[in-house]
């Protein structure tokens, strides 16, 4: 007998969005590491590389690979390594877009100040995600 009461429409919203989208990140990832440990895709870090360049700072470890800080990855998707990023941003973004999700919920009930609230969380994930934060970075 189930004598828990019902899931609000916001919450069950909240955890469908989040679900499938964490079930997409991880099935991402483990797409783009099969594609880079089977050498399918290139690799911007060569496997046998990585113990030695793991050891490296940063500015240094993306002289060696060729590669670019910030959101720029995002324009080397047909490299194995980069693509696992791509699994990480989808992980990353699920709490955003699920918070966006429940937003027109809010409004249908005319729940306005959780409505705002809502965006205001998201606008505050999203500066935060962009890399406009980090100071002494262009």
């Amino acid at each position: 007998m189930n004598h828990l009461p019902p899931m609000p429409p916001e919450e069950k919203r909240y955890a469908d969005v989040l679900h499938w989208g964490s079930l997409a990140g991880f099935v991402m990832l483990v797409a783009a590491f099969l594609l880079y440990v089977t050498g399918t895709l290139d690799a911007q870090a060569p496997l046998d590389q990585l113990p030695r360049l793991w050891k490296l700072p940063t500015a240094d470890y993306l002289a060696a690979t060729h590669g670019a800080g910030g959101w720029h990855w995002i324009t080397s998707l047909d490299k194995g390594d980069s693509l696992s990023l791509l699994g990480i941003a989808l992980l990353s973004a699920c709490p955003i877009v699920s918070i966006a999700a429940v937003i027109p919920l809010y409004l249908r009930e005319k729940n306005y100040v959780y409505a705002v609230l809502c965006l205001m969380t998201a606008a505050v994930l999203l500066y935060a995600a962009s890399g406009m934060t980090l100071f002494g970075h262009p």
